[in-house]
């Protein structure tokens, strides 16, 4: 191993200090080699490239992020719309089940109001009260779902709300186009006309 060693050539730079060339005229091969840096100053053209490509996606971005925005607005109000119809519906299909339903009734209020009437006497005994009661609660019920009677006794004649089927000479106490008696009472649900009231108007020849 000692030989080999001996006779490997010594390295470049070594030759040159042995063989006398002063050091400042040996080759630079370091400086040679270095890569020249760029000069710095206005940016090449790749940068401005970029530069412009990058706006670019900005300004992309941007148009898509109003376009989501508007959607969204949409989106809501569309929704909004559609639950306020949602509960509309629902309060139509429940007034019109609620109607139906006291339409069917109002024959069971009129007979406890006739049999009330036809008491008499009777009225103040326990089965008197009993039907009263029976009556009252039934009444209490249907005005808590917004039924509401019309009242016609002693009032103006209202086409709108009455049906004449009798008439009577206007009198000192009933004037002319007044309602003298109620036949048939008439009702409401919530400012709907369900029945007409059937009435006796005072009307002069």
């Amino acid at each position: 191993m000692s030989k080999l060693h001996a006779h490997q050539s010594p390295p470049a730079d070594d030759q040159a200090r042995d063989a006398g060339v002063p050091e400042e005229e040996r080759p630079a091969e370091a400086e040679a080699e270095a890569p020249a840096e760029a000069p710095r100053g206005e940016p090449d053209g790749n940068d401005a490239e970029d530069e412009a490509a990058l706006k670019q996606r900005i300004e992309e971005l941007e148009a898509l992020n109003r376009e989501l925005s508007d959607r969204y607005v949409r989106l809501l109000a569309d929704f909004d719309n559609f639950r306020r119809r949602t509960r509309q519906n629902e309060e139509a299909v429940r007034a019109t089940a609620a109607e139906a339903l006291i339409v069917d009734l109002l024959p069971v209020l009129d007979h406890l109001q006739m049999a009330l009437a036809a008491a008499g006497d009777a009225l103040e005994g326990p089965f008197g009260q009993g039907v009263k009661l029976i009556h009252q609660q039934l009444h209490d019920v249907l005005a808590r779902h917004g039924l509401q009677a019309v009242e016609a006794q002693g009032r103006p004649f209202d086409p709108n709300t009455m049906e004449a089927v009798a008439r009577a000479e206007p009198d000192e106490n009933t004037p002319d186009g007044f309602v003298v008696e109620e036949y048939r009472r008439g009702y409401q649900l919530h400012g709907k006309l369900l029945r007409a009231s059937q009435v006796k108007v005072a009307q002069a020849e």
